[in-house]
């Protein structure tokens, strides 16, 4: 049995700069909480749905066009970039946890209060799958493309669902999520398999949904049952 890791979509384009990343169409600077890859990626080591990531960070490309970011949240945690340009990155951590990767390399993550600096971006692509291709399964917290959406009645951004499931596909193969945040509330399977999904509640007011049916809601300790999903 394997237990099923999370990838982590909403795009928020940036006006003021206005170059593109593959045609004349896309802005020079896309920030978003969800993408198929990106440049940087900025972290709150305290919260990783953070509402205000305590510091300023300020992006320049080579026609010296700027754009300044202070006090976001997470929606903007992802930031892909024009190519075909170069970018400089000035920034200023308020908060001693906070950060952003480029690349491989980490900036921040323990930090004085006032620390700041400016790099030459390397724009190297992260992609989100990276890490995910060897399972037929996929959990996120964005609304695309997904055959399962979990639900919490008594908050949307759950920091745990309080059931157990299991996904066995066409192979025998089982995969177990448990106690799982909003981070995992859609979920993606394989298509071409037929899969069965066995579930426990142990909240009443939790459940999901799968092709427009709700389960759960409304539940007894401990109430279960089992579904097929045929995706062939």
């Amino acid at each position: 049995m394997k237990s099923v890791t999370a990838i982590i979509c909403l795009t928020i384009i940036s006006g003021s700069l206005a170059g593109c990343l593959d045609n004349d169409d896309e802005p020079a600077i896309l920030f978003s909480e969800c993408t198929s890859f990106w440049h940087v990626e900025f972290f709150d080591l305290s919260n990783n749905n953070f509402n205000s990531w305590d510091g300023k960070v300020e992006f320049t490309n080579s026609d010296g066009d700027s754009e300044v970011l202070e006090g976001f949240s997470n929606n903007k945690k992802y930031v892909t970039l024009d190519e075909s340009m170069t970018w400089e990155l000035k920034y200023t951590f308020y908060e001693d946890d906070i950060g952003f990767i480029v690349g491989d390399t980490r900036y921040g993550g323990n930090n004085q209060n006032g620390e700041s600096g400016t790099i030459k971006l390397d724009l190297s692509r992260n992609y989100a799958d990276e890490n995910d291709n060897e399972y037929p399964i996929a959990g996120s917290e964005c609304s695309s493309g997904w055959h399962i959406k979990f639900v919490d009645q008594s908050n949307e951004n759950f920091g745990s669902w309080e059931g157990s499931v299991e996904f066995t596909d066409s192979n025998g193969e089982t995969y177990s999520m448990q106690d799982f945040s909003s981070e995992m509330k859609y979920i993606t399977l394989e298509e071409s398999q037929i899969w069965t999904m066995k579930y426990t509640f142990y909240e009443d007011d939790i459940g999901f949904i799968y092709n427009g049916k709700s389960y759960g809601l409304n539940n007894e300790y401990g109430d279960s049952g089992e579904i097929t999903i045929d995706l062939t």
